[in-house]
This record gives structure tokens, sequence and C-alpha cells, in this order.
């Protein structure tokens, strides 16, 4: 039976629409973008240029991050460990870094949280045009210039997780902040390191010229399961858990930009990501940065997750060369991350 105007049925359809709509726009929609608590964000990244960080570069040059209303401001620092201190002192307010900051920080008593993940660990160590040609292993490191982006970085991590395996400890090398990218590839070349614990594209690049030998990596599923028995989360955002308390919108802004970079970089083609890349990332070589970009494409996150048996991994791997996470007791790796932002991601194309 058909309903008219002023009958009954049609009286209460117009008030479930109505009431139907209020609902809709009082509940906690994904797709509802709630104004940022903040317009304009500071973000510290150790190597802005290197592949590492490539979500962000994207999330940038694409405009994601002002499509969700925000103008993010990058400072770049030669490695992780000095961007975590731009941090913590204060003059950012958001950390593009390895995600073993958080743990770290934490048996510090700082509580800091991750809340999207860009990729899992992709480093690799090598060694230099001459040196070590009878290495057999980690053991044979001791006493060596080992370089890294930066003391406290990751590839000093992974240098210590390695150390660790042989029975060496931290003091058995020596270790040389050398930044990334170009300077990264000048130390190598100048001879000023016997080995090299870095990140792409410098890595390749170095491979290319012949002046460099990989001996452990943690880009490919085999060479992590040797190096830390299995992948480990790592290049995310992070924070101080007090600015994500009083920040959560722009923090979801923040999720949602990286989350749609990732979604685009699933799909993208080669020429597509150079397109969208400065040049000056590439140094100059941009076969390697193509063959570099090749080689990590399978390390990146494709939905922002941490995933739990990974940070689980990640905290186990990091007490064992780390005596103060060891001696953090009660530390709960569930406290270091989050993934609600993530799960709140709008589900619209990238």
């Amino acid at each position: 039976m058909s309903s008219t105007p002023g009958h009954p049925h049609s009286t209460r359809r117009a008030f479930l629409a109505a009431t139907g709509a209020l609902g809709a726009a009082l509940l906690p929609r994904r797709a509802r973008a709630a104004p940022s608590e903040k317009s304009k964000v500071v973000l510290s990244v150790g190597g802005r240029a290197t592949l590492y960080y490539l979500p962000l570069t994207l999330a940038e040059r694409l405009g994601y991050f002002r499509d969700e209303g925000l103008q993010v401001e990058v400072n770049d620092f030669p490695g992780g460990a000095k961007a975590l201190q731009a941090l913590i002192g204060g003059s950012a307010e958001v950390t593009a870094g390895g995600y073993e900051h958080t743990i770290q920080m934490h048996a510090k008593g700082q509580r800091l949280q991750a809340f999207v993940l860009q990729g899992n660990v992709a480093i690799a160590v090598g060694l230099t045009r001459g040196r070590l040609p009878g290495y057999s292993g980690p053991q044979d490191l001791k006493g060596r210039r080992i370089g890294v982006t930066a003391p406290g970085s990751s590839t000093h991590m992974m240098i210590n997780h390695l150390l660790a395996s042989a029975q060496l400890r931290p003091e058995d090398v020596s270790i040389i902040g050398v930044g990334t990218g170009a300077t990264a590839v000048s130390a190598v070349r100048s001879g000023q390191v016997d080995v090299l614990s870095s990140i792409e594209p410098a890595v390749v690049m170095l491979e290319r010229s012949g002046d460099l030998r990989i001996v452990h990596e943690s880009y490919s599923p085999a060479g992590t399961k040797a190096v830390f028995g299995g992948p480990l989360p790592s290049a995310c955002l992070y924070a101080k858990r007090s600015f994500i308390d009083e920040n959560p919108n722009t923090v979801q802004a923040l999720t949602n930009a990286t989350v749609r970079a990732l979604r685009w970089l699933q799909t993208a083609t080669v020429d597509q990501v150079e397109s969208v890349v400065p040049s000056e990332y590439m140094l100059g070589d941009k076969a390697a940065y193509t063959a570099a970009l090749a080689r990590l494409r399978p390390v990146y996150s494709t939905d922002g997750r941490i995933p739990p048996e990974g940070a689980q991994r990640f905290l186990q791997v990091t007490a064992a060369h780390d005596p103060s996470v060891r001696a953090a007791g009660g530390l709960r790796v569930e406290d270091t991350y989050t993934n609600a932002f993530v799960d709140r991601v709008p589900k619209r194309a990238g």
C-alpha cells in the first residue's frame, strides 16, 4: 500500500530518516575527518632522502598532509638518534624513526608510542673495498671502524645485535657516525671506515661501484631471518604519549596521510615514484636508485599496522644488546605502539 503525505507510515519514515541521519552524524565515523587540534606539526627524521622514509616523502610531495588540513614542517637530521633527540628535547612534536626507539625510551621512563608503520627494518652491513677478504661472521668485526648513520640509530642497533650474537661488546669496535646518502658514500670511498651499516640508496650505489660488499642484510626474508629471526617493524611515526593523548585528531590526520601514501605506493610504477621524489634524493645515480627501490618494495607496509609479533620480536632483539632494556622490569611492548589510528583510516582508495 502506498503512503501519502501526512499518512502515519510516511511520517514514521521521515522520522526514521531524520533520526538515522542524526545518529550517523553523532557516530565516530571513519570517513568523517574531525578538525585537527593543530594546523602545523613539526616532524623530525633521520635521513629524509633515504628510501627508508619514502612513504613520508610521498605523503608530503603528493599533498596528502595538506589534504588532511596539516602543514608538516620536516626537519632532517643525519640519523635516527638525532631525530629522536629533537623529539625528546621538544624541538619536534613527531618523529619518523625506528620503532625500537620507543622500546629503548620506555626502558628509560620516556613514554613514546608509535602509531603508524612505514616499513620493516631494511639495513645492510657491508665491507669496504679491500677490507676483511676472509670475513666469516660477526666475530671478525672486532677492532674495526664501523660507519653508521648516527650513534644510537637503527643502523647502530643492527651492529650491536651482530656483535652480541658473536659474544662481543659494543666497545670492541669503533663506531663512526657518517650520516646518510652522499656523506655515507664519501666515508666509504675515502677509507674512513672498514665496515658500513646503512640504508638505501647509498648501499646499492656503493655495491654497483665495487666499493662495498654486503655480508649481512635485513631486506630479504632470508637475510632478515638470519640476522633477527624474522621481520621487525622499523620506520614509523612516533610521538610522546602526552602529545598523542592531547592531539588525537592531529595524529589521525598524520596516520590517514601516511596510509594513503602506502596505498599509492602499492600500485605505483617506478617511473611514477621517481617523478614524485626530488632528483637530489637519487644522489646523481638514477639507475642505482631504481635498483634500490626494487630491492625495498617488499619491506614497505601495505596498511600501516604494527604487527604484535614483530613488536614482541623487536623487544627480544633489543634486550639482547641493550642492558637498559634488559633491566627494565615490567616493560610492556603493547605500551610502545598503537594500531588504533590505523584502524580508523577511511577505506577510500589511495
